[in-house]
């Protein structure tokens, strides 16, 4: 008989709490850590923080550094570096008029994931295949049908 545990966890609630700042600055609080967003000031913000656009692109980025991470522990997969790059883009026309067709959303985005290990190939492929099913980030961006690219780079120490 399976354990309960296993197979039926409570869902777990996040919650991020915004408040305008003026202009295009918002502060962010979750727990407590406390961010600011903004836009560059050449989009009328005071460039305080990072985009909402940008921070989408950071959460995909340490999401993938985390959750690789948590794979390599559960199968004792060894590895001394990892690093992420995450490029996305979008037409600003859509985030500028809901009349004119344009999506908003970001229509491709593009994962690049360096692992430094001396682990055979047939592990690589393991935690590649176990991460692409973990990262809930990489799964609400792939779900979005922007186009999401995957490129690992395995250098070998």
């Amino acid at each position: 008989m399976a354990n309960t545990t296993d197979t039926v966890m409570a869902k777990q609630e996040r919650r991020v709490r915004a408040q305008w700042k003026g202009n295009c600055k918002v502060e962010l609080k979750a727990r407590s850590l406390a961010w600011m967003a903004d836009e560059p000031k050449a989009a009328g913000g005071e460039d305080a923080g990072p985009t909402p656009r940008e921070m989408a692109l950071g959460a995909l980025a340490a999401c993938v550094t985390i959750v690789t991470h948590k794979v390599a522990e559960d199968l004792k997969f060894r590895y001394s570096d990892q690093s992420i790059e995450v490029r996305g883009t979008a037409d600003p026309r859509g985030a500028k008029d809901a009349d004119n067709g344009i999506s908003p959303n970001f229509d491709h985005v593009q994962v690049k994931i360096t692992l430094v290990t001396d682990e055979p190939e047939e592990r690589v492929a393991e935690l590649k295949r176990q991460h692409k099913g973990r990262c809930p980030i990489s799964a609400l961006f792939r779900e979005s049908g922007c186009g999401l690219e995957e490129e690992w780079i395995v250098k070998r120490p």
